[in-house]
């Protein structure tokens, strides 16, 4: 098994953990969270194979019937190329995501990081959805906050690490451990806009690298923007993409 594929499991594994509902399919699955109807991440098809567009764009209309989007992430990448043209057609819109893997020595421990608890999160995340989109209703920005539930499964060793000032967490990401695949995640990573560029988001992954160890370790990073390089300088590395194709109304 590549470093690619043994991700793209983690991943898979990962998603579906979080789902009420998991409906399995030859090219790929569908995840369903009704507590979390606001969430596309609870709630889209995974393509995994080979497949067409007709066969990708009936499963996302049957699965994700009665939500108000539709989401397809395809962890095929030559699907992905072959489909995203017919995706167009249909009103979805592309983005794509590097996974990028590190790669280097564990660094030492990262000063000012201490690890957190959902209760402490739910105020920053709260009020970080409600300022990046002002349209959610209170209870879509309830659900998007209280969703972060859901990573706390049974054979995932999940830690929130972030940095305070003056007892208010200005910083924060999570890092997933699944030990039996030897593979690790770090993702979220947010930082308050009044406390950036002093180095939190830097300490926060650089103490994630360490406490993943020898562990295989990953990220997803828009292919588009900046934080990618960001990323590159404290040594990840692409090693793949996932595709994601989104439908508003």
């Amino acid at each position: 098994m590549t470093e690619l594929d043994r991700i793209l499991r983690f991943k898979e594994d990962h998603i579906r953990s979080q789902a009420d509902d998991v409906q399995e399919h030859l090219f790929g699955f569908a995840v369903r969270n009704l507590r979390y109807a606001a969430s596309h991440h609870h709630n889209k098809v995974v393509i995994t194979g080979p497949t067409d567009a007709p066969e990708i764009l009936a499963l996302a209309d049957h699965t994700l019937g009665g939500a108000a989007h539709r989401l397809v992430e395809i962890h095929h990448e030559p699907t992905a190329l072959a489909m995203a043209g017919a995706l167009a057609e249909a009103g979805y819109d592309h983005e794509s995501n590097l996974l990028m893997l590190h790669q280097g020595a564990p660094p030492p421990p990262a000063p000012g990081v201490e690890t957190v608890t959902l209760a402490d999160l739910h105020e920053p995340v709260r009020a970080s959805w409600a300022a990046e989109l002002p349209q959610l209703t209170p209870e879509e920005l309830d659900q998007l906050t209280e969703r972060r539930a859901t990573l706390l499964q049974d054979g995932y060793e999940t830690t929130f690490l972030a940095v305070r000032d003056g007892g208010t967490i200005v910083c924060h990401g999570d890092l997933y451990i699944h030990r039996p695949s030897g593979t690790a995640q770090f993702e979220d990573l947010s930082t308050h806009p009044d406390h950036q560029r002093r180095g939190h988001a830097r300490a926060v992954v650089t103490e994630a690298i360490r406490r993943a160890g020898d562990l295989t370790l990953f990220l997803e990073a828009d292919e588009t923007d900046w934080p990618k390089d960001f990323y590159g300088r404290l040594g990840f590395t692409p090693v793949g993409r996932t595709h994601h194709f989104r439908r508003m109304p």
